[in-house]
């Protein structure tokens, strides 16, 4: 009985220690919003490069940062009149992401607020709008970031077996052009060969 009290007790803490989603309250601009939080092992550029990715597939644009001389960059992501993941509307998505130090690579945190309109945020008393957005983040972390990690994976493969690909056709060239020379080589060679035996056989 000791024993199953033990490991109900390290099984509760290893679930919620990797729970997929918590709320927080994040600054957008000057104002408080309630807002979605998750991990993620990817680095705080990454997962930048990510979410653009996923949003880019839906054919949003990251909103720029506005300004009349110099366009001042946003302290977030914006992605705006967006049908995410589950979700049967469009929203605007506003994304906080931080670097997350650690032993070993660095990660990141996540941090999704969502709206309609100007100014207009939900909250987790919007149940409906605010269940979509938990199921967002969860398909992030637990799908699409993986998916993300994977075709990177899949292009610096690419990337190095065309460079690889290159150096062996650089490679396979080399050894025509000395094949080749070297058969010019034994041909001159037997030639003078036959040169040297002619003027030995007229001493």
């Amino acid at each position: 009985m000791k024993h199953f009290f033990t490991l109900a007790i390290i099984l509760l803490f290893i679930s919620s220690a990797s729970a997929q989603t918590g709320n927080v309250r994040i600054t957008i601009d000057t104002t408080v919003y309630d807002a979605v939080q998750f991990l993620s092992d990817l680095s705080d550029d990454e997962a930048r490069d990510a979410i653009e990715g996923y949003f880019d597939n839906l054919h949003i644009e990251k909103e720029k940062g506005k300004g009349f001389i110099i366009k001042k960059s946003l302290g977030y992501m914006l992605f705006k009149r967006a049908k995410v993941e589950g979700s049967n509307d469009n929203y605007d998505y506003y994304f906080v992401v931080d670097p997350r130090r650690q032993k070993g690579k660095d990660g990141s945190t996540i941090s999704i607020a969502v709206g309609k309109d100007v100014g207009s945020f939900y909250s987790p008393g919007n149940s409906g709008v605010w269940n979509t957005l938990t199921q967002f983040a969860d398909y992030l972390q637990s799908n699409y970031f993986e998916q993300h990690k994977l075709y990177v994976k899949l292009s610096d493969t690419n990337k190095d077996m065309d460079k690889k690909m290159k150096k062996l056709q650089d490679v396979l060239k080399e050894k025509s052009e000395l094949e080749s020379n070297i058969s010019k080589d034994s041909l001159q060679i037997s030639n003078l060969n036959d040169a040297l035996l002619k003027l030995k056989t007229k001493q």
